[in-house]
């Protein structure tokens, strides 16, 4: 009772995800044999591609549930076990309202399905991503290799959206290709109006500990850092200093958590970015 209590909005931006992807996938994507984003996406070309090889039917929430196993493990170990648990139950919801829709065309025209389709399924990652953890899949990997290597989150999604596009363009014609195109732009054009990366906030954290924390804080986040050593707190009359930086709300869940784990008396303000004069990297 407490765990759904803690984290009902969650639980409840999860079940979201899973009925709009599975409207998404099996009323108007799956049927027309246009993908989406993703592992996601992924799962929908596995299934097409052994049904056209191997004629035997299998279902896209085994594939997408299975290809996540090995990610949410990494997830775990690489990213913390609150992102891990609220990314597991967006996986499971999906997977759960995928089995039970059933797969049937509501629309015969492909441009209506790539459309609508990718509303659905950006509302529903534009949910989860609102409410702090992900949907699985590619956004695991591309915050692993963002932490690893320093390369942007949107890199890694372009590389995996077009191994499946290209797949699907040469196996099944590239005129489903690139109505997945249509697709998945849609799909990431809504995430990006309901949270994702062109959201910025501006984060000023007042600690006694910000060159540590700012050496941790680089190590995770490909973001410049402002510090400032000449700080008095007016209360205790105490030298303090303070650590500003330019995040987007994507950035936030872990730069938060770094922050408390440095120092958990940290005070932190976070405020809305309006506009941003100079260098960062949007991607």
């Amino acid at each position: 009772m407490e765990f759904i209590k803690n984290y009902y909005k969650s639980i409840s931006a999860a079940l979201l995800y899973g009925v709009a992807s599975a409207l998404g996938i099996q009323l108007l994507l799956q049927p027309a044999k246009i993908y989406t984003a993703g592992v996601m996406g992924a799962s929908q070309l596995i299934v097409n591609l052994i049904e056209q090889f191997s004629h035997t039917n299998t279902q896209v929430y085994f594939w997408y549930a299975l290809l996540n196993i090995p990610l949410v493990l990494l997830s775990w170990f690489k990213l913390g076990k609150k992102f891990t648990i609220l990314s597991i139950i967006a996986i499971v919801s999906a997977s759960v309202f995928i089995l039970f829709v059933p797969l049937h065309p509501i629309t015969n025209d492909p441009m209506l399905a790539a459309i609508f389709g990718g509303i659905l399924t950006g509302i529903g990652i534009g949910v989860c991503f609102r409410a702090g953890f992900s949907t699985g899949g590619t956004d695991i990997i591309a915050l692993i290799v963002q932490k690893s290597t320093g390369r942007t989150v949107g890199q890694v999604s372009f590389i995996v959206n077009a191994v499946i596009i290209t797949i699907a363009g040469i196996v099944f014609g590239w005129e489903l290709a690139l109505y997945s195109i249509v697709s998945i732009y849609v799909c990431n054009m809504i995430v990006d109006k309901m949270y994702l990366q062109q959201q910025k906030i501006t984060v000023v954290v007042y600690s006694h500990k910000i060159d540590e924390m700012s050496q941790e804080l680089m190590k995770s986040l490909n973001r410049g850092i402002t510090l400032d050593h000449s700080l008095t707190g007016a209360y205790s009359g105490e030298p303090i200093g303070s650590l500003t930086m330019v995040l987007t709300k994507y950035e936030l869940f872990f730069a938060r958590k770094i922050i408390t784990r440095v120092d958990e008396n940290a005070f932190i303000n976070i405020q809305p970015t309006v506009a941003i004069m100079g260098k960062f990297n949007d991607n």
